[in-house]
């Protein structure tokens, strides 16, 4: 289960990496396009799209809407671990 765990997080990590690089090609073209006269949209800043992405960890404030509670993340958990087996992975740590 570790092992899936790890690979995870890594994939997210790269995928939040990604969505990042995105954002901020996509704000310089932004400027760019501004700089001559022509907006065909509106790109947020760096630092308001960098705030609403952050980890939870680096995140201030409360916790969303929505997010799920220790019982529930349990029983995602499990559910993950249910998964796995049935996958033909072990989900046994």
């Amino acid at each position: 289960m570790e092992r899936y765990l790890q690979h995870l997080v890594r994939q997210q990590a790269a995928n939040h990496w990604g969505q990042v690089q995105i954002h901020e090609c996509l704000y310089r073209l932004s400027l760019s396009q501004q700089g001559q006269g022509f907006a065909p949209f509106a790109c947020p800043p760096l630092e308001q799209f960098r705030a609403e992405v952050a980890w939870p960890e680096a995140q201030v404030g409360e916790v969303p809407a929505g997010s799920p509670d220790d019982a529930e993340e349990a029983r995602m958990d499990e559910e993950m671990t249910d998964l796995l087996d049935f996958l033909g992975g072990s989900g046994a740590t």
